[in-house]
C-alpha cells in the first residue's frame, strides 16, 4: 500500500511543481489576468481537443468500449449521489453563495487536474476512459449546475450543452475511433505535440490564480468547511466505496478517483462571471481546494490503487 501511495504521490508532485512555478509567475507579475484567460482558452479550445484525438486513435476492441460504457453509467450515479449529498449538507442564509457551494462540492476539476494524471498513471487509455467522467461532468455542469447558480430555468439552453468544446472534441475523437479512422502520421504528429500542453498550461494557470486567492473568503463559515470535507475527503470515499460495491475493476476506479479527489472545477468561476455571481468568492475557493488537494489526493487516489 505504502507504494501505490509513493507512486501517486510522485505524480502529483510533479504536477504540484508546475502549479508552484504559476504561483511564482503571478507573484511577480509575469503572468496576468490576460495571459491566464488566453492559456485557458487555448487549454480548452486547442490542446484538450487534441489530447482526445491522440486519446481515441486505438484499435477498436470490446472490452475498451464496454469500459467506456462502465465508467459513463458510474460517473452518472456518484454526480446524482454528490448532488443529494451537497443539497442536504450544504445550507448558507446567502443563496448566492449556497449555490456557488454546492457547484464547488458536487463539480471535481476532473480534466485540468484529472486528465494529466490519468495520463501518468495509466497512459492514453486512462485519458480515453476519464473523457466518459468529463462528459457526463459537462451535461452536469451545463443543466443542474448553471441552475444551481442563477436558479432560473430559463438559463438551462440546449445550444451551449451540445456546442462546447468539450462535447465537440470527443464527438469527433468517437467517430474516428468507431469508424477506425487513423489519422496520418504527418498530421497526428502535431497533434500530438500540442496534446503534449495540457499537462504544463493548465498547472501555470491554477497556479497564478492560487497566487491571488483570499484564504479566509474560501474558507468562510461552517458551509465553507462542509464544502471543502466533501469535495476533497467524504465524497472521494464515497466513490470508492461505491466502485467497490460494484465490483469495478482497478483501472477504472483509478480513473474514476482521479476524477471525484479533484478540487472544484475550474469552470464554477468561468460561470460565476458569466452569470453574475461571486467571482472573487468562487476564485477563492477553486485555488485554495487546489492548494489543500495537493495533500488529499495523493491519499484518495492512493487508496483506489491500493484497495481496488
Amino acid at each position: 500500500m505504502l507504494q501505490s501511495f509513493l507512486t501517486v504521490g510522485q505524480q502529483i508532485v510533479t504536477l504540484y511543481l508546475l502549479l508552484l512555478v504559476g504561483f511564482v509567475l503571478g507573484k511577480v507579475r509575469l503572468l496576468d489576468d490576460h495571459a491566464a484567460t488566453a492559456m485557458s482558452n487555448l487549454v480548452m479550445y486547442v490542446v484538450s481537443p487534441c489530447m482526445m484525438v491522440v486519446a481515441f486513435q486505438r484499435p477498436l476492441e470490446q472490452t475498451t468500449l464496454h469500459n467506456f460504457g462502465v465508467v459513463t453509467g458510474v460517473s452518472a450515479l456518484l454526480h446524482a449521489v454528490f448532488i443529494a449529498v451537497a443539497l442536504l449538507l450544504i445550507r448558507d442564509k446567502d443563496r448566492d453563495r449556497q449555490g456557488c457551494l454546492r457547484f464547488a462540492a458536487v463539480l471535481s476539476n476532473c480534466g485540468f487536474m484529472g486528465y494529466p494524471l490519468m495520463a501518468a498513471l495509466l497512459g492514453s487509455v486512462g485519458v480515453f476512459y476519464g473523457s466518459a467522467y468529463v462528459i457526463v461532468f459537462t451535461v452536469i455542469s451545463w443543466t443542474w449546475g448553471v441552475y444551481a447558480l442563477t436558479g432560473d430555468h430559463r438559463q438551462l439552453r440546449l445550444k451551449p450543452l451540445l456546442l462546447n468544446p468539450g462535447v465537440i472534441s470527443v464527438a469527433v475523437a468517437m467517430v474516428l475511433y468507431l469508424a477506425q479512422i487513423a489519422l496520418p502520421e504527418t498530421l497526428l504528429v502535431p497533434i500530438d505535440y500540442l496534446a503534449d500542453l495540457n499537462t504544463p498550461l493548465p498547472m501555470l494557470v491554477v497556479g497564478y490564480q492560487l497566487s491571488h486567492a483570499d484564504f479566509r473568503a474560501a474558507l468562510r463559515g461552517a458551509s465553507s468547511w462542509v464544502t471543502l470535507a466533501l469535495r476533497l475527503v467524504v465524497l472521494p470515499l464515497v466513490s470508492l466505496g461505491i466502485c467497490l460495491a460494484l465490483n469495478v475493476s482497478h483501472d477504472l476506479t483509478l480513473v474514476l478517483l482521479i476524477a471525484t479527489s479533484a478540487p472544484p472545477a475550474a469552470l464554477l468561476s468561468m460561470f460565476a462571471a458569466r452569470f453574475g455571481r461571486d467571482t472573487a468568492l468562487t476564485s477563492s475557493l477553486v485555488s485554495v481546494q487546489t492548494a489543500i488537494s495537493a495533500v488529499t489526493m495523493p491519499v484518495m487516489v492512493g487508496l483506489a490503487e491500493a484497495l481496488a
